[in-house]
């Protein structure tokens, strides 16, 4: 392998470790600190443990602003400094992805 390649894959693969980080302390956090929140996204079945396979309807939550509408203003203000940094390693992790697709197409 090419050594853009070996780098866009590790890149990557620290992407997810990193979004994977984050999605926990912030489920994890939502669901012990903020039980009202938790109920309010409406997808505690969803979400339980599983945080990389629901980080999808995470960010939607999170970026459509959905937890405002929830009366609970510590769950919503949790939500809120969460917010930046759920987006940032959703969104890095799939740039890196494709970045690590597109040096892994160019290889051959």
């Amino acid at each position: 392998m090419k050594p853009v390649t070996v780098s866009a894959c590790i890149l990557f693969a620290s992407a997810i470790a990193i979004e994977t980080i984050v999605y926990m302390t912030f489920l994890r956090g939502l669901k012990s600190r903020h039980p009202e929140q938790w109920m309010h996204a409406a997808q505690p079945t969803c979400w339980l443990d599983r945080t990389v396979l629901s980080a999808r309807s995470t960010m939607l939550y999170v970026l459509t602003r959905e937890y405002m509408g929830n009366i609970d203003e510590a769950g919503t203000r949790y939500c809120s400094r969460y917010r930046s940094s759920l987006l940032l390693a959703y969104w890095c992790t799939a740039v890196a992805g494709i970045a690590a697709v597109v040096a892994l197409a160019m290889e051959s």
